[in-house]
């Protein structure tokens, strides 16, 4: 039988679920994933084949699945056994669409990582005089000669650290990542990563050489200045593994054999930045020849526990761009980035003499347009350089500062030639992007971006400037959706989700932070909306990805949270009397008491519990099973029915009380007009100004969508006083604020003053809670949202409002990419709609409008397609 070809579709852009961008997959039993290219219109998958074979030719393919039928080309289960360590395998896919079958994508090269204890030879090294030193000190240095004999085949180093590392081979950096291994659970799980070493590598005599720095492992975490919280040794885990071309191999592992000294890194501490003595480099140690007979032995440890490689991107620097350095006085130079960013500065000096450079960081200026540090609370965020005459490119290693503004002093006989800002964040692809004809609007999603790229590192943390920069929760809870259409996060958050189960209590309860090191303070467990990170994330990542896979291995988790929430329950069927930071910020709130919101907690636990059943019902579900997931929904129905009965009432007095109601089920279906109406007169008897906190925020515009009152939406969004997303576009703010008024309308800078929780002041100008609007953004003023999970159907439904007479949303979703872009002139709206191969769209038309045409199909295919539409 003659089997119909499509030539006008080809799958493409085949992987797996691992994105470190590394060698290997950190996986044994990868998902596949692959895209359609396509020349036409109306694709769709109907099946799929899948060949492995241990080399790129197929001949034979050693597994051929033949025609599976399915319309998702996301998250294919792994057709075989699982990888064994540094097994390779090539992989390739061919779909059958409605036309017929198309040709095989482009071959995906598969090696297997080191997956079980027993592949490592190698120890964690430390030089002797580093062992058990809690305080700060030099940065330690490692090296060792290696001798290649006989012609290579292939070359893999495998590389972690107790602490952050630098590895160079023959002085070649190692890839280009920073802050390696990241920040994990230390105590369960170390990531390591894999690269291909072959091109680093010469006939004869060869240096591995490395730095490990304190990190998050040794260094100042917390503004509780704890330091060693893993352990009071840093130390480098490497093992180079050598095939050569006669097929013998070799193995180079850290071990006594190497040796250690220390060089021109003297102090560095992520809060507080590093010192550097430029004179101090041993000249050529990370090279072929170097005398290393002057340095110390080194101790060997036992192997860590919970090994594994890193599956996500790493820290990199992902932009740089040049700023000026105006003259201060006084050998100072002050510097504007025209930018909060995360990240440091590199210098170019050029020095007659030797001496110092200093720079320090801030966010914002005192009125005198000296640095405000204040906000830093113990972080010094400055970094010190002594060099000798010449000149020299200087920027700091083992730390990273937030912030828009620097103080630059040079000794006399020292110039400034250059400055440039160098923005690093965890490498995540941007894959969304929003337009509209309201610059003021488009500013505010600027700073979004900006302060999601600047808390994604390594871990979502809160802020990138004080003595904090911790995991809190409750702030990738509420931020998670907006995070997900703005860049691809699934494999970064995921990874973050693994730690939060290892660090979640025996009883089920969630710490405030994950990593959890604020172990005993008041604020560790900081309760609903914060450990509903458990369930909301995962949930997020399978709505924007179809992730299926996170929720399968996080599913019990979620369960033991809400388990957990039952558990508090009263006769009366709802959560009461414990402590929650509730809507945090709220502001209403007393300022040095944020956690005091105007909301009732009692309302918001017992409705978050109801709605975080709720997903773990729809989880169970997707995941089949039928009778957890009758229990859990009808956990959620019985609380959200106790919720309305105590506080139905009392819900409806405070934006946030109304949003949470309204937007977690708890309104009844029949009042849900009444409650929009309840909700839009708060907004009018505020003058439109915000009157939410983190947990309310994320919820408020889109509560006044669903019940109808978009206009009372665009109210909120549009205001330009205190408090509101505005204000702080018209007061300069360039990422976003973590209080609404971070500068008060005189012109001045919060005190950020606290009575307890997160030190004696708390106030951060990159903090991205606030930002969870953009969500709102993308989906109801463009109209671009996930009509299903992954985008599969793509839900278009702009809600025009204000002034605003165009916007535009894009998102490379896991199908491919989908846009809109909305213009209104008059009483007409044309519509511009974008669906990928193998995806289908729905237009939902908002009240006030309709169809110019009225047969037109608002249901489509894939392909570009417009639509007009006329007010009524």
């Amino acid at each position: 039988m003659i089997v119909p070809t499509d030539p006008d579709v080809r799958p493409c852009g085949l992987k797996t679920n691992d994105d470190s961008g590394l060698v290997a997959t950190a996986f044994s039993r990868p998902s596949l994933s692959w895209r359609l290219d396509a020349s036409r219109s109306d694709v769709s998958q109907l099946g799929y084949e899948l060949e492995l074979a241990p080399k790129p030719g197929f001949d034979p393919p050693s597994v051929a699945t033949g025609r599976v039928d399915g319309g998702s080309p996301l998250h294919v289960p792994w057709p075989r056994d699982p990888l064994a360590s540094r097994e390779v395998v090539w992989c390739r896919v061919r779909v059958w669409t409605d036309r017929g079958v198309t040709a095989w994508s482009n071959p995906l090269r598969i090696e297997g990582s080191l997956f079980d204890a027993g592949d490592w030879l190698a120890r964690p090294i430390s030089p002797a005089f580093n062992a058990g030193r809690v305080e700060p000190g030099p940065v330690p240095l490692l090296r060792r000669s290696v001798a290649v004999s006989k012609p290579l085949a292939t070359a893999r180093l495998y590389v972690t650290s107790l602490g952050i590392n630098e590895f160079w081979i023959n002085g070649q950096c190692v890839g280009n990542a920073l802050f390696d291994p990241g920040w994990t659970d230390y105590r369960h799980r170390l990531l390591f990563a894999a690269f291909d070493v072959t091109e680093l590598l010469k006939p004869g005599e060869n240096v591995l050489a490395a730095a490990v720095g304190d990190g998050w492992w040794r260094g100042n975490l917390t503004w509780m200045n704890r330091r060693a919280v893993y352990g009071d040794t840093t130390a480098l885990l490497a093992q180079l593994e050598l095939t050569f071309a006669d097929g013998s191999r070799e193995t180079i592992a850290s071990d006594e054999s190497w040796l250690g000294g220390t060089g021109k890194l003297r102090l560095a501490d992520i809060y507080n930045g590093c010192e550097l003595d430029i004179g101090q480099v041993p000249a050529g140690w990370r090279e072929p020849g170097f005398d290393d007979s002057g340095w110390a032995p080194v101790v060997a440890l036992p192997l860590p526990a919970g090994l594994e490689q890193r599956s996500m991107p790493p820290v990199r620097v992902v932009d740089s761009f040049a700023v000026p350095a105006l003259p201060r006085g006084d050998g100072v130079l002050a510097i504007d980035c025209g930018q909060n960013l995360t990240g440091h500065l590199r210098l170019t000096v050029h020095a007659e003499r030797a001496g110092t450079v200093q720079a320090r960081h801030a966010e914002v200026l005192e009125p005198d347009g000296s640095l405000h540090t204040a906000a830093l609370r113990e972080a010094k965020a400055t970094d010190t350089y002594r060099v000798p005459a010449g000149n020299f490119v200087l920027e700091p290693s083992f730390t990273y500062h937030g912030f828009r503004y620097a103080e630059v002093r040079l000794d006399p006989g020292l110039r400034l030639i250059e400055a440039e800002a160098r923005v690093v964040s965890s490498d995540l692809p941007e894959i969304g992007g929003f337009a509209c004809s309201d610059e003021r609007v488009n500013r505010l999603f600027e700073n979004i971006r900006w302060s999601q790229r600047g808390n994604f590192l390594a871990i979502p943390t809160d802020c990138p400037q004080r003595d904090e920069r911790l995991g809190w929760t409750g702030d990738i809870q509420v931020f998670a959706p907006t995070a997900c259409a703005n860049a691809d996060a699934r494999a970064f958050l995921a990874s973050w989700l693994v730690d939060l189960a290892q660090e979640q209590a025996p009883d089920g309860n969630v710490p405030s932070t994950v990593p959890n090191v604020i172990q005993g303070h008041e604020f560790e467990f900081g309760g609903v909306g914060w450990s509903d990170a458990a369930t909301l994330v995962p949930w997020a990542l399978y709505q924007a990805y179809g992730d299926i896979g996170t929720l399968k291995r996080q599913f019990p988790s979620m369960r033991r949270w809400v388990d957990y929430g039952a558990s508090r329950l009263s006769a009366e069927g709802i959560w009461t009397g414990d402590f929650h930071l509730g809507d945090w910020l709220d502001p209403g709130a007393p300022p040095e008491k944020p956690e005091q919101a105007t909301t009732d907690r009692d309302i918001i636990a017992s409705a978050y519990l109801a709605y975080s059943a709720g997903i773990v019902a729809q989880t169970a579900a997707l995941l089949a099973h039928n009778d957890l997931a009758g229990q859990y929904r009808a956990l959620a129905e019985r609380v959200a029915a106790a919720t309305w009965r105590r506080w139905g009432d009392e819900a409806l007095r405070t934006q946030t009380g109304c949003a949470i109601a309204i937007e977690f089920g708890i309104v009844p279906a029949g009042e849900l007009a009444a409650a929009g109406a309840a909700l839009a007169g708060l907004v009018e008897r505020a003058e439109g100004r915000i009157a939410t906190g983190f947990l309310g925020t994320p919820l408020v515009l889109p509560a006044l969508t669903r019940a109808g009152r978009t206009d009372a939406a665009y109210t909120l969004l549009l205001n330009e006083q205190a408090p509101g997303w505005l204000y702080q576009v018209l007061n300069g703010a360039t990422t976003m604020w973590e209080r609404w008024d971070a500068i008060e309308p005189d012109g001045s800078i919060h005190s950020g003053a606290m009575e307890s929780g997160g030190g004696s002041s708390m106030i951060s100008f990159n903090h991205y809670a606030y930002g969870s609007v953009g969500a709102w953004l993308y989906r109801t003023l463009a109209g671009l949202a996930p009509g299903e999970p992954s985008y599969a159907l793509i839900d278009f439904a702009p809600e025009p409002g204000g002034k605003i007479t165009w916007a535009e949303a894009s998102i490379a979703t896991p199908f491919g990419p989908a846009g809109i872009r909305w213009e209104r002139s008059g009483g007409t709206l044309k519509a511009r709609l974008l669906v990928p191969p193998g995806a289908r769209g729905q237009f939902r038309v908002a009240p006030g409008w309709a169809l110019a045409d009225p047969s037109a199909e608002l249901r489509f295919g894939s392909g570009a397609h417009e639509l007009l539409l006329v007010s009524e």
